[in-house]
């Protein structure tokens, strides 16, 4: 009940973030780069793949994962890419799956997923924004033992 309490007032809070332009338009090359983006970051974590990871990362971004005590409020991505590779070691993925997807706007997204490793189970929260060249990248992660 706690867990979902929490999700839920991320979620709210989310929706009233205000990071939108004046022109709101969404247009199919946005809805493609965010579906390969989203595509991206479900390989990466079906396959354990840290590099695939980092790829789809800001240059520096929020990492959290409760479990191994990592909170950093930014952090560069090329050192996320290292502490992703050890959490993938030590929770081998099982399956994963994203469970909600939204928006506020057409430049922010966010997600809830859930990861199955052969140790633990995590829900996974992502922020995405849109950054330099309109490109899509991950500002956001966290990882929350369930």
């Amino acid at each position: 009940m706690k867990l979902l309490k929490y999700v839920c007032s991320v979620l709210v809070l989310l929706l009233f973030i205000n990071a939108s332009k004046p022109d709101g338009r969404i247009t199919s090359t946005n809805k493609r780069a965010n579906n390969e983006l989203t595509d991206r970051i479900r390989m990466s974590f079906k396959g354990g793949n840290p590099k695939m990871l980092a790829s789809c990362l800001s240059q520096e971004i929020e990492l959290i994962i409760d479990s191994e005590k990592i909170d950093f409020q930014k952090i560069s991505s090329q050192q996320a890419e290292q502490i992703f590779k050890l959490f993938f070691q030590h929770n081998p993925p099982l399956s994963f799956q994203f469970v909600y997807q939204g928006s506020s706007n057409i430049d922010l997204k966010y997600s809830v997923g859930n990861y199955r490793s052969r140790n633990k189970d995590f829900l996974v929260y992502i922020l995405v924004k849109r950054g330099e060249n309109n490109k899509y990248v991950i500002d956001t992660i966290q990882f929350r033992e369930s």
